[in-house]
C-alpha cells in the first residue's frame, strides 16, 4: 500500500488525461476476450486511422465501399450514417454520430475521419517507424548457441502517400535471426473512386470470411455485434509482419456502372513449411515466422504457392451480392493433420456471399465450397429493436473436412472446420448504461486435435458498464462448459470430459480529482471438472496515466499481481505497448508484472516511445519454454520506438 500511495502522490499534481486514439484503442482491446498470442500486430488499424484523421473522408460524396476503409467501424454503422445524410455542416454530422449507441473509439474514429466538405488538408506525407525490442536476460537459444545471430530485434516501416498513390514497406528482424531484412514486405497501391490496384503484398477479405478473412478481430466478446457482422469487400495493402497473413502479386478492382465491381488477383509466394524428405510431403505449414535456428531456417520458402482468383460483386442501395472463386496450386503435396491446412496439391475454393440492409434489419450470409466439395455456411441477422436495443443471431456450420487456409471463424475455434453453432445476443445502451448479453451453443461432428471424441459446449457472457460522472465501472461474467481432454491417473487413460470455466472481471476507470486518471481491475478464474479439485486464479491491476500537452509528454505505470493454481486457471491480459504493437500475456502461477512507458512529441514531426516491462514469478526456477526459456524468475524487456511524420 505504501508504494501505491507514493505513486498516487506523484501523479496528483498533473492535469487530466483526455481521450486520445491510443488510450481508446487500448481500452477497446482490453475489453475484448484476448487470444493466447505472443503479440498482436495492430498496425493496420493504427495506419488507417493516421491516414484518414489527417485527410477526412467526405461523407456526402464517398461510396459505402470506400468508407469501408475506415478501421473498426462496420458497414451497418456506415450505411446508417450515410442514409441519414446528406449533411450540411460538420456540426450536424457530429451530432448524428454522437447520437449512436456504439463504442467510444468508433465514435472517435468517425468524428476524426469524416467531414461534410472536401478537405483542404493534403494526404501527401511520409511516415517512418523504427522499433527495437530487447530482453535483458539470457535466453536458452543464445546460451546454448542454437540461435545463429545476435539479440538485436529491429522493426522498420515506411509509409508514403501522394494523392491517390500509397507505398508501404515493412522490414523486420527478430532476435536470433541472421539478416536485418529477415522479413520484408513491400506494397504499392493506386486507389481512386473507380479503380484500385495493388502491386506487391496484400491482404484479402470477402464476405463473412469463409474463404478469406485477414481480420484477427472476429472473436466473441462484449462487442460481439460489431465483430460478428464484419464484412469484407476486397483487398488492402499488407502492413503487418504476420508471414502467413498476406499474398504477393497483383490485385485489381474496377467499379463499373450499374454498381458492379470486379476484382482479380494473382499471387506467387514461397511459404515456410516442414518437409518430410523421405516422402517429399509437406507435413505442416510453419506459422510462427521465426528463423533463428538451423532447423527453423530449413523451413524457409520450402512451399511455393500460386493463387489466382476472381470476385464479382453487385452493390445497389440496400442489397449486396458476391461470387468469389480461387484456384490454389502448390509445388508439393500437403498432407497435414491441421484443420486449417489445405490438403492436396491444388484445388478450387469458392463462395457466394451477400448482405441485405433495410431500415432496422441487416442480413448477411456466405456459403463456401472447398476443393473436395466440403461446405461451410454462415449467416447473421441483426435487428435494431429501438435506438437503444439491438438483437443479433449468428448461425455457423463447417463440415469436418472443410479446408480454407485463409478463412477465419467467428466461433469457438479460430479456423473454419468441424464446427456448428448458434450465437444469440442482445445489447442495450442508453445514456450512461451499457449491457451486453449473449449465449453460444456449439458442437463438433468429429473429434478435435486435442480430444478423442466430438466436443460440445455452451458459453454465456454478460458485460455491464456504468458511467457515473468521472467514473466508469464495468463488470463482466463469462461462463463456459466445454468438452476437453483429461488424463486420469487412476485408469491410465485419456478421457474427453466436460469442464466448467468461469471468469469474472470488475474494472474501474476514473478521474480521482487533482488531475489523476486511474484504471483498476480485479479478475478471478475457475476451472472445474468432476475428477479433480477446482483450479483457481486471480489478477489485480492498477494503472495510472498522464498526458501533459504543455510539455508534449505522455507517460504512465501499470502494476499487475497474479496468482493461479496452474496454467489451467490462466488469466490472459491485453497490453498495448507502442503504436502498432500489443501483447497478450498469459498470467499464471504466482508473481507480478510492472510496465512503465513514456512518449515524447518533438514538435509535430517526431514521436519517441520507451516502454519497460518486467515479469517476476515467485519461487520459479525459469520463465518461458523452449529456446525462449530464461533461467531465473525475472524477465525484463525494453521497447524503444521512434516515429517520424513528414506532411
Amino acid at each position: 500500500m505504501t508504494k501505491i500511495a507514493v505513486i498516487l502522490i506523484i501523479f496528483t499534481s498533473f492535469p487530466l488525461l483526455s481521450d486520445d486514439f491510443e488510450r481508446l484503442l487500448e481500452n477497446y482491446f482490453g475489453q475484448r476476450t484476448p487470444t493466447p498470442n505472443n503479440f498482436i500486430d495492430i498496425s493496420q488499424i493504427q495506419d488507417k486511422y493516421d491516414i484518414f484523421s489527417k485527410n477526412p473522408i467526405n461523407i456526402n460524396t464517398t461510396s459505402l465501399i470506400k468508407l469501408q476503409n475506415l478501421p473498426l467501424v462496420n458497414d451497418n454503422i456506415l450505411k446508417k450514417l450515410r442514409d441519414s445524410g446528406p449533411y450540411t455542416t460538420n456540426t450536424e454530422l457530429m451530432d448524428t454520430i454522437n447520437s449512436y449507441q456504439i463504442e467510444k473509439i468508433m465514435k472517435f474514429i468517425l468524428i476524426k475521419c469524416l467531414s461534410t466538405v472536401k478537405t483542404t488538408k493534403t494526404r501527401n506525407g511520409i511516415n517512418y517507424i523504427a522499433r527495437n525490442q530487447s530482453i535483458l536476460q539470457d535466453r536458452k537459444g543464445f546460451t546454448d548457441k542454437r540461435y545463429l545471430d545476435s539479440e538485436l530485434g529491429l522493426y522498420q516501416k515506411i509509409n508514403i502517400n501522394y494523392n491517390d498513390f500509397e507505398l508501404n514497406s515493412v522490414i523486420d528482424k527478430d532476435a536470433g535471426e541472421i539478416y536485418l531484412n529477415d522479413f520484408t514486405s513491400i506494397s504499392a497501391k493506386y486507389d481512386n473512386e473507380d479503380f484500385k490496384a495493388i502491386l506487391g503484398d496484400y491482404n484479402l477479405s470477402f464476405g463473412l470470411g469463409n474463404v478469406y478473412d485477414q481480420s484477427f478481430l472476429s472473436l466473441k466478446n462484449t462487442d460481439f455485434i460489431n465483430t460478428s457482422t464484419e464484412y469484407g469487400y476486397g483487398a488492402e495493402i499488407n502492413r503487418s509482419t504476420l508471414e502467413n497473413n498476406f499474398f504477393r502479386g497483383i490485385y485489381t478492382e474496377y467499379n463499373f456502372t450499374y454498381d458492379f465491381k470486379v476484382s482479380t488477383f494473382y499471387s506467387n509466394i514461397n511459404r515456410g513449411a516442414t518437409l518430410d524428405k523421405k516422402t517429399n510431403l509437406i507435413s505442416s505449414i510453419y506459422q510462427s515466422g521465426y528463423y533463428r535456428t538451423g532447423t527453423e531456417i530449413e523451413k524457409v520458402g520450402v512451399l511455393n504457392e500460386k493463387l489466382v482468383g476472381l470476385d464479382i460483386q453487385y452493390n445497389y442501395n440496400d442489397f449486396s451480392f458476391g461470387i468469389l472463386s480461387t484456384y490454389l496450386n502448390y509445388n508439393k503435396e500437403i498432407k497435414s493433420s491441421s484443420s486449417s491446412s489445405f490438403n492436396g496439391k491444388n484445388g478450387l475454393i469458392s463462395s457466394i456471399y451477400g448482405a441485405f440492409n433495410v431500415e432496422d434489419n441487416s442480413f448477411k450470409y456466405e456459403l463456401g465450397v472447398d476443393a473436395n466439395n466440403n461446405i461451410s455456411f454462415r449467416t447473421n441477422y441483426l435487428l435494431a429493436i429501438s435506438n437503444n436495443v439491438s438483437f443479433l443471431t449468428d448461425l455457423r456450420y463447417a463440415a469436418p473436412n472443410y479446408r480454407a487456409p485463409y478463412a477465419s471463424n467467428f466461433g469457438e475455434q479460430s479456423f473454419v472446420s468441424n464446427e456448428k453453432g448458434i450465437l444469440t445476443g442482445i445489447v442495450f445502451s442508453k445514456g450512461n448504461y451499457y449491457l451486453s448479453l449473449f449465449s453460444d451453443i456449439y458442437s463438433t461432428e468429429l473429434s478435435t486435435f486435442t480430444t478423442k471424441h466430438p466436443v460440445k459446449g455452451a458459453q454465456f457472457f454478460t458485460d455491464f458498464r456504468l458511467k457515473d460522472g468521472k467514473q466508469e465501472y464495468s463488470f463482466r461474467l463469462n461462463y463456459e462448459r466445454k468438452s476437453d481432454s483429461f488424463t486420469s491417473d487412476s485408469i491410465n487413460s485419456k478421457l474427453t470430459i466436460p469442464y466448467d470455466k468461469i471468469n469474472a472481471r470488475f474494472d474501474i476507470n476514473t478521474n480521482l480529482g487533482l488531475g489523476l486518471r486511474l484504471r483498476a481491475r480485479a479478475e478471478i478464474s475457475y476451472k472445474l471438472n468432476e475428477y479433480t479439485e477446482s483450479e483457481t486464479g486471480n489478477l489485480f491491476l492498477l494503472e495510472i496515466k498522464k498526458r501533459d500537452n504543455n510539455l508534449n509528454l505522455y507517460y504512465g505505470i501499470s502494476f499487475i499481481s497474479f496468482n493461479t493454481t496452474s496454467f489451467e486457471s490462466v488469466i490472459y491480459g491485453f497490453q498495448y505497448q507502442v503504436p502498432g504493437l500489443a501483447y497478450v500475456y498469459p498470467f499464471y502461477q504466482n508473481g507480478n508484472n510492472i510496465s512503465l512507458f513514456l512518449k515524447y512529441d518533438f514538435y509535430k514531426y517526431l514521436d519517441l516511445w520507451i516502454r519497460f516491462n518486467n515479469l517476476y514469478k515467485n519461487n520459479n526456477e525459469n520463465i518461458g519454454s523452449g529456446y525462449e526459456e530464461i533461467q531465473g524468475n525475472n524477465r525484463s524487456q525494453v521497447i524503444f520506438q521512434v516515429q517520424l511524420k513528414i506532411n
